[in-house]
């Protein structure tokens, strides 16, 4: 099924309030869920909302998080957040870090007792619209296994870069380190379909089809995409005074406690660098000349960073939302639970 974009932020904004938050933070979360749906990314889309609500309901997201900024340099500062949604303490964050790079140049803000914060991208584009380089940053649950071992021992840990431009959108590199979202892996359960072999193992550590019987998901490359989760774990969780690794709760199985995750924003103001119209001047050269690369056999063409989300989302604005009947099943028995009518 297909559903329009704002009927769906509606839809996920009312049940939100229904769970507790107020009408901002909800604004906030079912933003940033039909923002990842439209650009293509249903991993971090509104296949979400149901664990979410669910973590609210029982205690486990604070509905009306007291969120604290520490300035603790002139370019950096800390966010307790309170236990409050992931979307909303990282977007606070995010601003945090652009008004410091405002007026320091460079802004970055450390984060800790927050949760699962959806698309990283999404934090890094509120920068770059802004005319910052925008980055975004966070660790996650145990969900893959280390280079060479056999049991998740660290997150999918994204990594989102956002360029401004002076011609078109900001250029966004989101990217997870390892190969596969374990989203992904969530969504093929829904839909009763298998997995590539090369995207995860199962207890045994062996690969696996099935998406029922994976435990975990394969660093992105092998050793470099283990070598980049490590990096992002100490930048999002360890900098941060995070939990760490294995300790991080797990969304969906840890119905007892916080998942107590970290995350790093950050926001550079290219003008301190190089003159501002330089910089974007040099940014849409470099993207014209990958543009204009003659493309490989099997390839129509090269594309930026980014670039086919762009264009899902530009369809999905005009053709509308895919929802998996399955999900949107679930996502209506939500709604009845909530007083919220379905749009699909």
């Amino acid at each position: 099924m297909r559903v329009g974009h704002a009927a769906l932020t509606s839809f996920c904004q009312d049940v939100l309030v229904a769970v507790g938050l107020d009408e901002r933070d909800a604004a906030t979360v079912a933003g940033s869920l039909v923002a990842a749906d439209l650009r293509g990314v249903a991993t971090h889309g509104v296949l979400r909302l149901p664990v979410y609500v669910e973590r609210m309901r029982r205690g486990l997201i604070a509905t009306r998080p007291d969120i604290h900024v520490v300035h603790t340099g002139p370019g950096t500062a800390t966010v307790d957040g309170g236990n409050g949604p992931g979307q909303v303490v990282a977007l606070r964050a995010m601003r945090e870090a652009v008004e410091l790079a405002e007026t320091a140049g460079v802004g970055l803000v450390s984060v800790h007792h927050s949760n699962h914060f959806g698309a990283a991208g999404w934090f890094a584009l509120h920068a770059a619209e802004r005319g910052m380089i925008g980055l975004a940053l966070t660790h996650a649950e145990a969900d893959v296994v280390p280079f060479g071992g056999r049991r998740a021992a660290l997150g999918t840990n994204p990594l989102a870069v956002a360029v401004p431009r002076g011609d078109g959108s900001p250029i966004l590199l989101d990217m997870a380190t390892s190969g596969v979202a374990m989203g992904k892996v969530l969504l093929a359960r829904k839909q009763g379909r298998p997995i590539p072999d090369d995207w995860a193992v199962d207890a045994d550590g062996e690969p696996t089809t099935d998406p029922e019987r994976v435990r975990a998901v394969r660093p992105l490359g092998g050793p470099k995409g283990y070598g980049l989760a490590f990096v992002v774990e100490v930048l999002a969780g360890l900098l941060s005074g995070s939990r760490s690794g294995t300790e991080v709760g797990r969304m969906y199985h840890d119905f007892d406690r916080p998942q107590g995750i970290g995350h790093l924003l950050g926001a550079i103001d290219p003008a301190r660098f190089v003159p501002p119209e330089a910089f974007a001047g040099n940014v849409d050269r470099l993207a014209g000349q990958l543009k204009a690369t003659p493309p490989a056999p099997g390839f129509d063409e090269v594309l930026l960073p980014g670039e086919p989300e762009e264009r899902a989302e530009a369809r999905h604005r005009r053709d509308g939302v895919p929802i998996p009947e399955e999900l949107g099943r679930e996502l209506a028995a939500l709604g009845e639970a909530y007083g919220v009518r379905w749009p699909g």
